[in-house]
């Protein structure tokens, strides 16, 4: 993933807002499609869906090599999610031969009202008709319970090779959708965490009560925190880091090496003289030029804040965070939603002039 350009319109930064680890160039939009792509290269392709029986259907994808495909639909009867019994999915394209994930290939999530569908969506054709089709038509039985919903497939296409181009797959044999003869690329260096059972006991004890994450909410963690492993004996944690406001999230740095942690400190400039602390705020990581930017937003619309980018050097004591470049912009009394926002025009706190 790529540190973002920050040069929006206002109107844009009004607009719904994405995952924080997913900067701009892994969010897009195809017809009713939503395509959101983290830095640990994990994409999604949903729809969310009125008056109708399945209210929500996605699409997931990990980066590794040759991952599976999962579905997760969102049924709109609570009872299908709520109810006993075994629970199977019949899937239609345009009126073809049914796709059925049996019981053993449902997973029933209650308190998030979905059902997770697993198998080989790729090698079946599925993804192809999806690809291709018009309308999916989506039946669940559990029970005595059956509802059925129809998804609209315009912007399948584009959202499926959207997937394959932000995963690297295109030309390559486990491509989604622009196939090729090439091998598969290698696993990215880069893990998703998920809960805090994926970190090991050594970060977790941050998230304890009375750790420095101790009011950090779980749920909060998927699609947010991330593992990167340097070396074999060195991995880094990138994780949301205590409580969030309505539109800035603060995280921390970890680094644990030979079973032992340290918190990054992230340098900063405070009335003109350098300064540290340990959380920035709506954090993106460029793992492959091993950078970071964080955009602490002044007011929700962004046109105001503080814009800081690092770099990941090594210093006496192991990893350390060097700061390139900070730059301020008071909030203005009044705005035009027309307005450009760029940071790189806003004043440079860092480096001095």
């Amino acid at each position: 993933m790529r540190l973002v350009s920050l040069s929006l319109t206002l109107a844009a930064l009004i607009g719904p807002a994405s995952t924080s680890l997913a900067t701009e160039s892994g969010f897009k939009e195809f017809k009713s499609w939503q395509v959101l792509c983290s830095q640990t290269l994990s994409c999604s392709m949903r729809q969310f869906l009125s008056d109708n029986m399945i209210s929500g259907f996605e699409l997931q994808r990990s980066g590794t090599p040759e991952a599976p495909v999962v579905l997760v639909l969102s049924p709109a009867d609570s009872a299908i999610v709520e109810g006993d019994g075994d629970a199977e999915v019949q899937i239609v394209i345009d009126g073809g031969a049914p796709t059925v994930i049996g019981s053993a290939d449902v997973g029933i999530d209650a308190n998030a009202g979905t059902l997770s569908l697993s198998g080989d969506f790729i090698g079946n054709g599925l993804v192809a008709s999806l690809k291709n089709g018009t309308t999916a038509t989506i039946t669940v039985s559990r029970g005595t319970k059956t509802i059925q919903g129809e998804i609209p497939l315009s912007g399948a296409a584009a959202s499926l090779l959207f997937i394959d181009e932000f995963q690297k797959r295109v030309g390559h044999v486990d491509a989604l959708s622009a196939k090729g003869d090439k091998a598969p690329n290698p696993a990215p260096p880069l893990s998703d965490i998920r809960r805090l059972s994926d970190f090991p006991e050594t970060i977790r004890a941050r998230f304890s009560p009375g750790g420095e994450c101790g009011e950090t909410e779980e749920t909060v963690l998927d699609g947010n925190a991330l593992a990167h492993k340097l070396t074999e004996e060195q991995t880094l944690y990138v994780t949301p880091c205590g409580m969030g406001g309505a539109y800035n999230m603060p995280y921390a740095v970890f680094v644990e090496a030979y079973g032992t942690v340290s918190t990054l400190a992230f340098p900063v400039m405070e009335d003109g003289a350098p300064s540290a602390t340990t959380v920035a705020f709506n954090l993106s990581y460029d793992y492959e030029a091993k950078r970071f930017s964080a955009f602490f937003k002044g007011r929700g619309i962004g046109d105001c804040g503080t814009y800081s980018e690092w770099k990941l050097g090594e210093g006496v004591f192991g990893p350390q965070l060097i700061l390139i470049e900070e730059a301020f912009r008071d909030c203005p009394s009044e705005f035009n939603e027309n307005d450009a926002v760029d940071p790189a025009d806003w004043p440079k706190t860092w480096p001095l002039r």
